[in-house]
């Protein structure tokens, strides 16, 4: 389980970044650009942790294959 964890936070980040972006697009075009810009910033922050997760993870596995 413990070796799960870190690869379901790491799905859990892309699924928040995919809702969110889908969100953004879908308020961009009915409402405008401008009222949508907070949902383009989650996006943008979960596509961040996305990757900050995905890095700790390699990182991780590399170092557990090396010892």
């Amino acid at each position: 389980m413990k070796q799960k964890l870190p690869f379901i936070l790491e799905l859990i980040w892309l699924l928040v970044m995919i809702t969110g972006l889908l969100a953004a697009i879908s308020k961009t075009l009915t409402v405008g650009f401008s009222d949508s810009i907070l949902l383009y910033v989650i996006s943008g922050i979960a596509a961040l942790m996305y990757g900050w997760r995905r890095y700790l993870r390699k990182s991780q596995e590399k170092n557990q294959a090396e010892k």
